[in-house]
């Protein structure tokens, strides 16, 4: 079962990186035609839109995730999807209705003023259609089409791109090319992965799946908020409390730091349907914790390398005035680490169905975040914000792991644990201490990552009894287990 969990990883990590990649593509020319200030304004605005879309969400996709699963017949399946896409539909609508004449009380709440009214509103517009594109895509993961999934990431990320060379860089628009962007992409996609949706499931309203989606879906919604806490909040405060610009450099260093999330959305492609999968064998315990220890692992050597490498590259890739934004990624990266370590540590719970009991850590851990930000961030500003965040996901992943074992307790590899935190460490005080000339630098550092990653893997291997075989006939290598 572990070869599932690595092979679709594989191939959602195509797609995954296409969805994502249009900001990091868009780093060199961002930072060459947009100053500082712009790429805070752009980040506080994305954020703003963020935290509506989590509200509308209503857990939809991971509800139709779930539940795609419990459905026993393909009528059944129709059904659920109908429900779930003509629900969403509905919330798109009111959505608009009610936020689209909030926008300049909401600017002036994110901002302190409302000149970047229109900027809001239209990016409000372009978030709520654009949650029309999810849904097609969790359901292309609940039926196990990785490659049907990668293939629509690789097109929208084309048709990103050239929107954004198109009015970012051919005509000059700044922050509104930007905001134009967003809106022009999610409305093709939305209406392209719309009618196929349509073609194939129809259209229906059953009150039965209703009721089990919403049941499942909205208890999330407040775990969305307090996570929209937990990784956005302390924008908010830098606008009040840093400029413009240095607000700008931090959101650089976040979008770096913010990678090692960007690896676990990959994993979680196949990680979730892996999951519920394996749960119902005779053996989805010692398989579960196996799996939870490669995430772990994995996402340490992952966390390294964004820790090791963030400084060279954004060396070579950003304009002088942003080298500075490499200071605040170490802690952000190891922040992201004890993120994707709670979706490990919370599965006890999601078998059980307790989704509501995570409330508690959500809403704790979002005090928590509140509270550090509001004493951090005025006296130590963007070194303030990185720290606060750091904390609050490490509290966070505790009262996540608190809760499940409570609920429904699950073997896992607390030693995993502890060799990434080491590893995590090490890679910092390297990120610290070493300085070269540029390419002498990267070269070292990539030296310096094999070696921690090799060292992470054969402990894995050892630990847990895999090894990679290798077949001669074939050539090719496969994960397996000792029998």
């Amino acid at each position: 079962m572990l070869r599932t969990l690595v092979k679709d990883s594989a191939v959602y990590a195509v797609g995954t990186i296409a969805s994502r990649l249009v900001g990091f593509i868009m780093i060199p020319v961002y930072t060459r035609v947009l100053t500082p200030a712009d790429y805070g304004i752009i980040e506080t605005i994305i954020r703003l839109v963020d935290v509506i879309g989590m509200f509308l969400s209503l857990g939809l996709a991971e509800a139709l995730l779930r539940h795609y699963y419990l459905a026993k017949t393909d009528d059944e399946r129709n059904r659920l999807i109908g429900t779930v896409f003509n629900l969403n539909l509905l919330v798109v609508a009111a959505g608009v209705l009610v936020f689209w004449p909030l926008s300049p009380w909401l600017t002036r709440l994110a901002f302190g003023h409302d000149r970047y009214t229109l900027y809001v509103a239209v990016s409000l517009i372009g978030m709520m259609i654009g949650s029309l594109i999810e849904l097609p895509l969790t359901l292309w993961r609940a039926e196990g089409k990785p490659w049907r999934f990668t293939t629509i990431s690789l097109v929208k990320l084309f048709t990103q791109l050239s929107a954004n060379i198109i009015l970012v860089v051919w005509l000059r628009w700044g922050v509104w090319g930007v905001v134009m962007s967003g809106l022009l992409n999610a409305v093709l996609w939305s209406v392209v992965l719309g009618v196929l949706v349509r073609l194939r499931y129809g259209s229906c309203f059953d009150k039965h799946w209703l009721a089990q989606v919403l049941r499942y879906g909205l208890p999330l919604v407040p775990a969305s908020m307090s996570q929209f806490v937990l990784h956005y909040s302390d924008r908010f405060f830098l606008t009040r409390y840093a400029s413009e610009s240095e607000l700008g450099l931090y959101s650089l260093a976040y979008r770096f730091g913010m990678l090692v999330s960007v690896f676990f959305g990959i994993l979680s492609r196949a990680w979730w349907p892996w999951v519920f999968r394996v749960a119902e064998e005779e053996e989805g315990g010692k398989q579960l914790c196996r799996g939870g220890a490669f995430i772990l692992l994995s996402g340490a050597a992952f966390c390294t390398a964004v820790i090791l490498m963030s400084s060279p590259v954004i060396r070579m890739v950003a304009a002088p005035s942003f080298w500075d934004a490499s200071r605040f990624v170490a802690p952000i990266a190891v922040a992201y680490w004890f993120f994707i370590s709670s979706s490990s540590l919370r599965v006890g719970a999601l078998m059980a169905n307790q989704t509501p009991k995570f409330a508690i850590a959500n809403i704790a851990s979002a005090v928590v975040c509140l509270l550090l930000n509001a004493v951090l961030i005025p006296r130590y500003s963007a070194w303030g914000a990185a720290f606060a965040t750091v904390f609050s996901f490490a509290v966070f992943a505790f009262f996540v792991w608190a809760v499940a074992q409570r609920v429904n307790p699950l073997p896992h590899d607390y030693g995993a644990i502890v060799l990434s935190l080491v590893a995590m460490l090490a890679a910092c005080w390297v990120d610290k201490h070493l300085r070269f000339a540029l390419w002498m630098d990267l070269l070292a550092r990539v030296g310096i990552w094999v070696g921690i990653s090799s060292a992470l893997a054969l402990l894995f291997v050892r630990n847990h009894k895999v090894r990679l075989l290798v077949v001669p006939h074939w050539e090719k290598k496969v994960w397996t287990q000792r029998t």
